[in-house]
């Protein structure tokens, strides 16, 4: 049997308190020395209530957290915030914390208030669910469409041994603007906030800001990084950055190849423009573009389409000087075809993962972003999500 991830101060548990019909939907982290935090939210203009209330709580070191699946406790006004303090005043006694200590996170459908007595009967049971092996059924009580419960980890040698280990959630609406779905990270790595803040938002941008499953951009989207308080390691700081982007990537990767109804993922590279933003921007147009995804989907190496999304941007280029090459193969040049065997190309598509580059042969700078094909189950599950 598997080694169970855990962090020695750290205790995890996920249960079945009735948010949904059935399945586990409540998850817990308790930290028996206290965490500082660090945070990164959608850039969506309608937020989540856990993000207004987070944000209020966030500046001090925090004690625990509370995660929901199946109700997103977004759109839900003043009294969706009241709800969680509600929570919170409840929980603060069984863990023998401050109310002010605790933060939250929501996941589900939108427009929908917590079912704040749903969730109180639970606590107990929650609490008592408790313990430092318990963080796969906390993976798995933060999922809605998700497939299957997303955790990574890595080992970051200094003084001693430090752990870090990450847990999301997200299949669908996830948007290159900022794909964070639920995404959590915890470490007994000792950092300030100061200190990790630029360094996690920039392994944000480097891990979940490079996927895509189908543009939308989430009311609830959050990553938390919870780090340890005592006794600073410097040494070892670099290692934990590089630890830190690891997990992160990782965790973003398993959201985007389990996008929802997706069987296949496409690594879109797009290099030889003047300025790296230029390059993002016709990188994101070919990701998000549905008929890319759709030719993704039938193996179709129809790299007119491919073509034609960098066109559509505000960015200068130059047609006639484009190249575009599928699963390393060479199918425009100069922005012509390339005889290619139709047959050979679709079986080469025909993989769990795809590559796809286009050069513009105009300068320097590259971007890249993954993102996945769009299927028939994509319109199936999110035709049906609430009823």
């Amino acid at each position: 049997m598997a080694k169970k991830l855990s962090i020695k101060g750290i205790e995890f548990s996920g249960i079945a308190s009735g948010i949904k019909p059935q399945g586990p939907d409540l998850g817990l982290v308790v930290f028996r020395d206290g965490a500082n935090v660090v945070s990164a939210y959608t850039r969506n203009q309608v937020k989540a209530a856990h993000i207004l209330y987070d944000r209020k709580i966030e500046k001090r070191p925090v004690r625990a957290l509370v995660v929901n699946s199946g109700c997103a406790n977004a759109c839900t006004g003043q009294e969706g915030i009241d709800d969680l303090g509600k929570v919170a005043s409840s929980l603060s006694p069984l863990i023998h914390t401050d109310r002010r200590e605790i933060l939250f996170a929501s996941t589900g459908v939108i427009g929908k208030r917590l079912p704040v007595e749903t969730v109180l009967s639970a606590l107990p049971r929650s609490t008592e669910a408790l313990s430092e092996g318990g963080l796969d059924d906390f993976a798995r009580a933060i999922m809605t469409t998700d497939t299957y419960p997303k955790v990574a980890r890595r080992t970051v040698k200094g003084k001693r041994s430090y752990t870090i280990v990450g847990a999301a959630k997200g299949s669908g609406m996830i948007n290159p603007l900022f794909a964070t779905m639920l995404a959590f990270v915890f470490t007994d790595f000792p950092v300030s906030p100061a200190i990790i803040r630029k360094p996690f938002k920039e392994a944000v941008k480097e891990s979940f800001e490079r996927i895509t499953v189908d543009g939308e951009c989430s009311t609830n989207d959050t990553v938390l990084l919870f780090t340890g308080r005592k006794g600073e390691d410097p040494d070892a700081l670099g290692a934990f950055q590089k630890g830190l982007q690891e997990v992160l990537k990782d965790l973003a990767m398993m959201v985007v190849r389990d996008g929802e109804g997706a069987t296949r993922v496409a690594h879109i590279v797009v290099q030889g423009a003047k300025k790296k933003e230029w390059a993002e921007k016709i990188a994101r147009r070919i990701a998000l573009s549905p008929l890319t995804k759709t030719a993704f989907y039938g193996c179709d190496p129809n790299w007119g389409r491919i073509i034609a999304a960098a066109g559509d941007t505000d960015v200068p280029l130059d047609p006639a000087k484009i190249d575009i090459s599928i699963q390393g193969k060479t199918v425009a040049r100069g922005g012509a075809e390339v005889p290619f065997d139709e047959d050979k190309m679709k079986k080469l598509m025909d993989a769990k993962e795809i590559s796809v580059v286009v050069d513009l042969h105009q300068g320097k700078a590259s971007y890249d972003i993954f993102t996945t094909d769009l299927t028939y189950d994509y319109v199936k599950i999110n035709a049906s999500y609430r009823t």
